[in-house]
């Protein structure tokens, strides 16, 4: 049969060998909103929700020490692929889903694409997208598919690949790298040891301060213990929320408690995750209707070309910073697309893109303690591992 999403011909008849819809799922939501065409010409506007707490973030991102999140902290071993459920690394019939929050979306309408910037129809999420933020360039277009991927421990990015809600980002967005929940664990058995030690200090000042003779010193001794005392609280109240928000992020999964928000803030529930074994990806899919995507640049790009990286930094969601494509690197057998274009926390996950809004890749990493430096997985290498699910025309 012929897939009513991407045409593809193909023998199944329950879910699209390309795209990855379910049929029926499909059926039923064209159903859906042609009935609301009939009831009310009227717009429905997308729900709004507040956003992750930026004190979560700070919190761990501040006690890792010299580091952010959501970004690498050396070349070589993070590439490592972090062992998951089978339910989130077979297809994507197999994979976990959950329930979702989507706003109703308008009908066809004419203007200008959120893909790519060209002249087009638009309907559903890119016409809702782009009578709020206009898309007169692909720059704006790719801005429009861009998404901001909120967890219950941090945030990244991602953008869309297809129109029925398929969406690119990194593995370590959503599940946070073996190696950097070390650091945390570490961090924490460190810091219980000098609370321990603290505690012991100040109980030895209090035997002794008695035996003070001098006033005027004895009082300096019991102030500072005062004043130690009400630090060292502080500091265990501090040690168990951390304690706490590592137990949530051992303890979560690539979908529980994931949200994705758009530019127009509206929200979204994750339905299903495929994590990449070879790459630092992962594609995830939300419960959308024809939704602004990007697609690959014409070629790699050359070396001083000029690219874009959009994305979330520090929570700044749908930021676009500039640069050149400073050269290609190969390491642990895994290319990478070389960049000068600011790469932050947040970032991770975001297209870096050409003036025209192709993909050149997906902002993954920058080298610690440096400026200038970061790092994209070729879209070339997006598309090996994720082709047959991605429609793409």
């Amino acid at each position: 049969m012929q897939c009513p999403s991407c045409k593809y011909e193909q023998k199944g008849s329950v879910e699209c060998e390309r795209c990855g819809i379910i049929f029926e799922k499909y059926k039923k939501r064209q159903e859906r909103l042609a009935q609301e065409s009939v009831i009310s010409q009227e717009p429905a506007e997308s729900s709004q929700k507040k956003g992750v707490p930026g004190w979560l973030l700070a919190l761990i991102v501040g006690i890792v020490s010299g580091g952010g999140t959501f970004y690498y902290l050396g070349i070589g071993t993070d590439n490592n692929p972090v062992p998951l459920p089978q339910a989130v690394t077979t297809s994507a019939a197999e994979s976990q889903s959950v329930g979702k929050k989507a706003a109703p979306l308008k009908k066809r309408s004419a203007g200008v694409s959120s893909r790519n910037g060209n002249t087009a129809e638009l309907e559903g999420l890119a016409l809702q997208l782009s009578e709020k933020y206009s898309v007169n360039s692909g720059i704006d277009a790719a801005r429009n598919a861009t998404v901001s991927i909120q967890t219950s421990w941090g945030s990244g990015s991602g953008f869309f690949v297809s129109p029925n809600g398929l969406i690119v980002t990194n593995k370590h967005v959503l599940k946070m790298k073996e190696k950097d929940m070390q650091k945390l664990t570490d961090q924490i058995a460190k810091e219980k040891e000098l609370l321990i030690r603290e505690e012991k200090n100040l109980q030895y000042l209090k035997k002794k301060v008695a035996k003070v003779r001098d006033n005027e010193l004895r009082q300096r001794v019991w102030e500072d213990i005062r004043a130690r005392e009400k630090n060292l609280q502080k500091y265990r109240r501090a040690h168990e929320t951390l304690q706490e928000k590592v137990s949530i992020v051992e303890n979560a999964s690539p979908t529980k408690g994931v949200k994705v928000v758009l530019v127009d803030g509206s929200e979204y529930t994750v339905d299903s995750v495929m994590m990449s074994n070879r790459f630092d990806l992962a594609l995830l899919s939300i419960d959308v209707w024809s939704a602004p995507y990007l697609t690959p640049a014409k070629g790699r790009g050359e070396q001083g070309q000029q690219v874009y990286a959009v994305g979330n930094p520090q929570g700044l969601r749908h930021s676009i910073t500039s640069g050149i494509i400073s050269g290609y690197r190969t390491f642990d057998g895994v290319a990478f697309v070389q960049t000068d274009a600011p790469i932050n926390p947040g970032n991770s996950g975001g297209p870096l893109i050409d003036e025209n809004g192709g993909v050149v890749g997906v902002n993954t990493m920058i080298i610690r303690n440096t400026e200038g430096i970061g790092f994209a997985i070729p879209m070339k290498s997006v598309w090996e591992e994720y082709g047959n699910y991605m429609s793409l025309e």
